[in-house]
C-alpha cells in the first residue's frame, strides 16, 4: 500500500480509512514538520489491529486515567491517592492494570474510561495541520496489552473531514506553510486560502455553530436534542451512567453484562465529545 509522504496532501481520516478497508496491523506515524527552532520534531503513533485503532501514542495532552475517573465520580479521592502513590514508587504497570489489581475500580468502568481516553488522544491528531507520514507494518505493540477493545470506525471515521470535502487538487496551484508555522518563524510565506465545500448542516446550538456531525450524534446516544444546554448534558449522562453501571448488574445475565458495559462505553464517549 503507497500513502502520502505529507498528511497536508490528505486527511488523517483519508489515511485510516483505507488503513482500516484493507485490514492492516502496523503503526501510522505522523512526524510533526513545525517545531520551534531547536526542538526535536514530536512524533506521534496510531496503533492498528486488524484495521481498528487500538493504541495512540502521543506528547499531545490527555487527561490520566485516574484524573478521567475521578472527574466522572468512578474513583475517590483515597483510591486515587493510592494509585499515585503506586505510580510515585516506581510500579511499571500501565494505571488501569493498578486499579484492577488493587480493586480501585470496576474492570468494566477501567475499560470505559480507557476507550474514552484513546479517543480524546485521537482527537487530537485530528487537530494537525500537516505532518510527515510513515507506516510499519507489525504485529500489535506493547500498547495493546491493556486488552481494551480497539475503536470502532464509528470512533475514527464517521463525521471526520474527508480529502473529498476539499477543493480537488487540480484547483490548488501550490500549498505553502501551515499558519501555525508563523509562530515559530514569523518570515515564513502565509498559507493560502482554500475553499471548503462544506456539507449540510443543522440547526445551531450552544455547542458549536453550525453543530458538527459528532455532536450530533453524541447528543443523540445521550438521548438529547441539539438544543440541549452543557448542565442537561451532564444531568442525563450522570443519569445514564448510574443506570449502566456495571456495579448494579453484578448478578445480571452475562449478556445483559456485556450489554451495559458497551452501552455504558458509548455513553462517556458520548459525554466527552460534548463536554471535553
Amino acid at each position: 500500500m503507497i500513502l502520502p509522504s505529507r498528511l497536508s496532501a490528505t486527511t488523517l481520516g483519508d489515511l485510516l480509512g483505507r488503513l482500516y478497508r484493507q485490514r492492516t496491523t502496523g503503526t501510522l506515524e505522523l512526524s510533526d514538520l513545525w517545531a520551534p527552532p531547536g526542538a526535536v520534531s514530536s512524533r506521534h503513533k496510531i496503533h492498528l489491529a486488524s484495521g481498528l485503532v487500538s493504541g495512540v501514542e502521543s506528547s499531545l495532552p490527555a487527561p490520566p486515567l485516574g484524573e478521567l475517573l475521578r472527574r466522572e465520580g468512578f474513583l475517590g479521592e483515597p483510591a486515587l491517592r493510592a494509585l499515585l502513590r503506586r505510580l510515585g514508587d516506581g510500579d511499571p504497570r500501565p494505571s488501569g492494570e493498578i486499579l484492577v489489581a488493587e480493586r480501585l475500580a470496576d474492570p468494566s468502568t477501567v475499560e470505559a474510561a480507557l476507550r474514552v481516553q484513546l479517543r480524546m488522544k485521537l482527537d487530537a491528531l485530528f487537530e494537525l495541520e500537516d505532518a510527515a507520514i510513515a507506516f510499519h507494518t507489525a504485529r500489535p505493540t506493547k500498547i495493546t496489552a491493556r486488552r481494551i477493545h480497539p475503536l470502532e470506525p464509528r470512533d475514527f471515521l464517521v463525521g471526520r473531514p474527508r480529502l473529498r470535502d476539499l477543493v480537488p487538487a487540480s484547483e490548488v496551484r501550490y500549498r505553502r506553510a501551515p499558519a501555525r508555522a508563523q509562530r515559530f518563524y514569523p518570515g515564513a510565506p502565509k498559507a493560502e486560502e482554500e475553499t471548503r465545500r462544506e456539507p449540510p448542516r443543522a440547526s445551531s446550538s450552544r455547542f458549536c455553530h453550525p453543530i458538527p456531525e459528532a455532536k450530533r450524534r453524541a447528543l443523540a446516544k445521550l438521548g438529547l436534542s441539539e438544543a440541549a444546554s452543557e448542565n442537561e448534558v451532564r444531568r442525563a449522562f450522570r443519569k445514564l451512567a448510574i443506570e449502566l453501571h456495571p456495579d448494579r448488574h453484578v448478578t445480571a445475565p452475562a449478556a445483559t453484562r456485556d450489554r451495559n458495559a458497551a452501552r455504558f462505553a458509548e455513553v462517556s464517549a458520548a459525554y466527552h465529545v460534548l463536554v471535553a
